[in-house]
């Protein structure tokens, strides 16, 4: 009995069906010479001559003909059982959903889910990106496990959280707006200006990044976003201004040099935290979360 191996077969098939090594081997990603070496490997197992070769042509010879449909079929069965065990070790494999809310630009949050990934490869790890819309970043609803989420907003007792970093706002106008060269601002300079308007946005994640509470007058409304695209956009179009964290206004010089980020003084600083459900604790959770901790320790200046 020859004792073969897929490798070889997997050589015969390829050539067998381009009828020509060079292509076979392209389609192998080998080149031509080890191909052609295992070939003649397995016609040595087997003891059949497999191909007809000249230098114009390849073609089967009887055996050849009569092995191809074997191992055809070996092939196939081998990478269906190895396709099963795959699947298997996936479904094995825990699951982290992790939301980002207006977080995916900051440097920790990438760095946090690589770190964790490369920690605890036996955890994979769902990520989705929850915009301006729910700054708990689907941990209301209970959609997520943790997240990295942009305090403050209104969170009903239902999610704990540990301050990563805080960082000062900036004030972003287009080029040519009359703040645009200053070097910082303070409140009164800006909140009779129109702002970006997220509809259905939590009422104190809006009034903490409109300035709230240094208007006597209602806010006025330049257009309405629910992303940064939006928000810079609205803003390179003369529409409205907006407020940022740091983090977000490194995307601003490279994707909208005309845009201008002045930093604002007076007022609190903003927050980058990672979150949870208060009460709905893992160790997978308690996990990410010290990830997130010894990261944002380990790199003080994000």
């Amino acid at each position: 009995m020859a004792v073969l191996d897929s490798r070889l077969l997997r050589a015969f098939v390829a050539v067998a069906e381009e009828l020509n090594f060079t292509r076979a081997a392209q389609r192998l990603h080998l080149a031509q010479q080890a191909l052609s070496a295992q070939v003649r490997q397995l016609e040595t197992r087997v003891g059949e001559r497999l191909f007809d070769r000249t230098t114009r042509s390849v073609a089967l010879t009887e055996a050849g003909q009569r092995l191809l449909p074997h191992a055809r079929a070996v092939l196939a069965a081998l990478d269906a059982g190895l396709g099963e065990l795959e699947a298997t070790r996936r479904a094995a494999r825990a699951t982290l959903r992790v939301g980002l809310a207006t977080t995916a630009v900051v440097p920790l949050v990438g760095e946090t889910l690589r770190r964790f990934g490369e920690d605890r490869q036996d955890v994979h790890l769902e990520v989705s990106n929850h915009g301006m819309i729910d700054p708990s970043a689907g941990l209301r609803a209970g959609i997520v496990d943790v997240g990295f989420v942009r305090p403050p907003f209104t969170d009903d007792g239902v999610v704990a959280m540990e301050t990563l970093l805080t960082e000062p706002r900036y004030i972003v106008v287009r080029e040519g707006h009359r703040l645009a060269e200053h070097e910082s601002v303070r409140p009164q300079d800006v909140v009779g200006e129109p702002w970006i308007y997220v509809e259905g946005a939590d009422p104190k994640t809006r009034a903490f990044w409109s300035l709230e509470e240094f208007r006597d007058e209602p806010l006025r409304t330049g257009t309405r976003v629910n992303s940064f695209e939006e928000a810079f956009a609205a803003g390179l179009a003369g529409l409205a201004i907006t407020c940022q964290g740091e983090s977000a206004i490194r995307t601003v010089g490279v994707a909208f040099p005309q845009l201008r980020a002045v930093r604002l003084e007076g007022v609190e600083p903003a927050r980058v935290a990672v979150a949870w459900r208060a009460g709905e604790e893992t160790a997978l959770t308690r996990a990410f979360v010290a990830t997130a901790l010894a990261v944002a320790t380990d790199n003080t200046g994000w």
